[in-house]
């Protein structure tokens, strides 16, 4: 009777076992799969935010430094004449003089394309090289002057890098000295700007790698709790169920403990809470008094990681939602007023007068900030009702009012708050699109936040 009675006992245990795992598995294959698929997107775009804005920044650091060449040449240069060889001398001899940093320095020829200032190499200087081609066969010095020769501007070419002894990537700026028929320019190296793409992508895979041991630990904790869970369904000693389930809850903490700080820097806290509360849900179990109420905490148990893999969702889509890359703004922006307003209970109203296909990307990435930060600020500190968000085209510009009928506030008061930072961080984003970035707020009276920035951007 005994060999029997194990006989059907073992198989019952295994399908409990399958049918306990098998929702959990299933369920921790989709959140890696979904931190797999959202670590690239987000390493993608991270990687061209990158290249976006520090292209831009070098881009302001060059006009930055023309500007200085032309204020140190232009009291020489205007009050010479088109034959004024001294004044021309004079001219050479301070581009000679502004280099900056480990590689910055001005250079100057004539527009049939002599040199007449190259500090780091002055082999060249007197010598024509019109036909002077980089390591892609481009004719660089023939598009500086054709650039210069129509009103100054970019361009990108592969050059001599001091430091490096080798040529790399290089952004100038040029502009012409028309009197004399010179192109006068200056440029930086952008090799660094990969070296910080390949540092992103670096941290990315590290970060991913973590959040795998992270969910792999947790992974092994829980399936080793609903091993002990079920496994303690067919014992009858109760005094050893208690024993296992205790060692197993202390491992359990003391796992939480050691792995909460590492993964936490990673996700958002609202995941490390969901995840708790099932270690609690899986706790109570064993003080269930009958099987059903065992299942009831089991389902509550896998509910609650539903939960989690929604707020995955919700944290992968705050950092780069699909729907903008997919979809555009438009429908970025619509999903977004009906996920605040259904969260919050705020009424959010979206409207909309603009043709999108005069909207670029980085506006478009710009904008979506923008009002994601606005809402969750009236959300959050202004105890709004109702929010109004307007995107529309004014003459030439794209312009997204935001107004909810909140308390509103007085701007001393949150100037050191994180709604602050938040502010800062959405005029620093319009601005750097050349737009303008206003707020308006009284107490008691709502706040209106109004962004611009020019169609061309």
């Amino acid at each position: 009777m005994m060999t029997k009675l194990s006989g059907m006992v073992m198989p019952l245990r295994i399908k409990l076992l399958v049918l306990a795992m098998l929702p959990l598995l299933l369920m921790f294959g989709l959140i890696i799969g979904l931190v797999v698929i959202q670590s690239d997107a987000l390493s993608k775009n991270q990687a061209n935010l990158i290249r976006s804005e520090t292209l831009s920044s070098k881009k302001q650091e060059l006009l930055k430094y023309v500007e200085l060449a032309r204020a140190s040449i232009s009291p020489v240069y205007d009050a010479a004449s088109e034959n004024d060889e001294k004044a021309k001398q004079q001219v050479i001899d301070i581009l000679n003089n502004l280099t900056y940093g480990e590689d910055g320095y001005f250079f100057a020829y004539t527009y049939d394309g002599t040199n007449l200032v190259l500090p780091y190499q002055p082999e060249f200087v007197g010598q024509n090289i019109w036909e002077v081609e980089d390591s892609r066969g481009f004719k660089l010095l023939q598009a500086l002057i054709r650039t210069a020769q129509q009103g100054g501007g970019f361009v990108d070419y592969y050059w001599h890098k001091p430091s490096r002894k080798e040529q790399v990537k290089k952004l100038s700026y040029a502009i012409g000295l028309d009197k004399w028929g010179w192109m006068v320019g200056t440029g930086v190296y952008i090799d660094d700007i990969e070296i910080q793409v390949e540092s992103v992508h670096s941290k990315i895979d590290e970060t991913i790698s973590k959040t795998f041991i992270g969910l792999g630990i947790a992974l092994i904790i829980t399936i080793g709790i609903v091993v002990s869970l079920t496994t303690s369904i067919h014992i009858n000693a109760r005094e050893l169920a208690d024993q296992k389930l205790q060692a197993l809850n202390r491992q359990l903490i003391e796992s939480q403990e050691e792995e909460r700080t590492r993964v936490a820097r990673e996700l958002h806290d609202g995941i490390n809470q969901i995840l708790v509360s099932v270690k609690y849900r899986l706790d109570n179990i064993k003080d269930a008094k009958s099987d059903s109420e065992r299942r009831q905490s089991i389902m509550l148990g896998q509910s609650t990681l539903s939960e989690a893999v929604r707020e995955l969702r919700r944290i992968s889509k705050d950092l780069r939602p699909a729907l903008l890359d997919d979809l555009g703004l438009l429908v970025a922006l619509e999903d977004l007023a009906k996920e605040v307003s259904q969260r919050s209970g705020m009424h959010v109203l979206f409207e909309h007068h603009l043709d999108m296909s005069k909207v670029s990307k980085s506006a478009e990435i710009t904008l979506f900030r923008v009002a994601q930060e606005a809402l969750h600020n009236a959300e959050k500190h202004a105890e709004a009702k109702a929010v109004d968000m307007i995107l529309q085209e004014e003459e030439g510009e794209i312009v997204l009012t935001i107004a909810d009928d909140g308390i509103g506030f007085e701007e001393h008061r949150v100037s050191n708050t994180s709604q602050s930072m938040g502010l800062k961080n959405m005029r620093e984003r319009i601005e750097n699109l050349d737009g303008t970035f206003s707020i308006s707020s009284l107490h008691d009276q709502g706040t209106e936040v109004r962004a611009i920035v020019p169609i061309a951007v």
